[in-house]
């Protein structure tokens, strides 16, 4: 039997984010289409930002230069609840895709450091 995704049934009849493309992103131009689409969802009160590691309108600096290499940004459907999360690399690309819930950085923390052999 085929493995159901409740995120994908909801999203199909959702008529606020049923049009979100689930892409690949090859370029930063099409990058910056997908977060223009979704920041205007959220201006249209559709989405919430639910997660992001750099502001939307701090992601280029004054010489319009990308502030980081890696972007990640996550919206939730204000309808149906599905949230999507929007990563990109400058210098590979990036995806749409619906995750399973909110990121939280806590839920990976950082290695225990190693203890050397003479203090074991």
């Amino acid at each position: 039997m085929a493995d159901i995704n409740i995120y994908e049934m909801k999203r199909k009849n959702c008529p606020l984010c049923s049009k979100v493309p689930l892409v690949d992103i090859k370029t930063p131009q099409q990058y910056l289409l997908c977060i223009g689409s979704m920041a205007r969802m959220v201006l249209n009160g559709d989405a919430d930002i639910v997660y992001q590691n750099c502001p939307l309108d701090q992601m280029m600096d004054k010489d319009n230069n990308w502030v980081r290499k890696k972007f990640f940004h996550q919206f939730k459907c204000r309808g149906c609840g599905t949230i999507y999360g929007m990563l990109f690399n400058t210098a590979v690309g990036g995806q749409i895709k619906i995750n399973a819930k909110v990121f939280d950085p806590n839920d990976y923390p950082d290695p225990e450091p190693e203890k050397k052999a003479e203090e074991q």
